[in-house]
């Protein structure tokens, strides 16, 4: 949030203009709505063969094609995020349920939520959406976060 209200851009230190606050989200999100334009929310784009982490988060976003498309231009950065972290999520919770077992005995806690940057004369956020405490099978048995 940039000095001006503005959602997804942010005003850097020793910077004269602000920009994008991921300049890969920005970009996963314009491939991702131009494929949902086009009809195609399968296609990989050519950003596999040159970039595989951009090309991943892409593939991350295409889920969440449709809600981006429907957001208002005002509200598409916010949307953006919510979409981030939740495909977030869903990866954590699948990398939690394949590497609990190594957990011989004890939990595993999982804090997941939105990075808010702000102009520079102000400190930064941390939005909390999730606090899941699993078992080593990979169940979750807790949701630690208040309401």
């Amino acid at each position: 949030v940039d000095s001006k209200g503005t959602v997804g851009t942010v005003e850097r230190r020793g910077r004269a203009n602000g920009g994008a606050c991921c300049g890969s989200a920005t970009a996963a999100c314009g491939h991702v709505l131009n494929v949902h334009k086009n009809g195609n929310p399968q296609d990989g784009g050519v950003a596999e063969l040159i970039d595989a982490q951009q090309a991943n988060v892409g593939k991350l976003l295409m889920p969440f094609a449709g809600r981006l498309a429907a957001a208002s231009p005002d509200d598409l950065q916010v949307e953006l995020s919510y979409s981030l972290q939740e495909s977030q999520q869903q990866m954590i919770e699948q990398i939690v349920k394949k590497g609990a077992s190594s957990v011989a005995d004890g939990m595993i806690a999982v804090l997941g939520g939105v990075q808010i940057n702000t102009p520079p004369e102000m400190e930064d956020y941390y939005w909390p959406k999730h606090f899941d405490l699993y078992d080593n099978k990979g169940v979750k048995q807790d949701e630690l976060m208040w309401e």
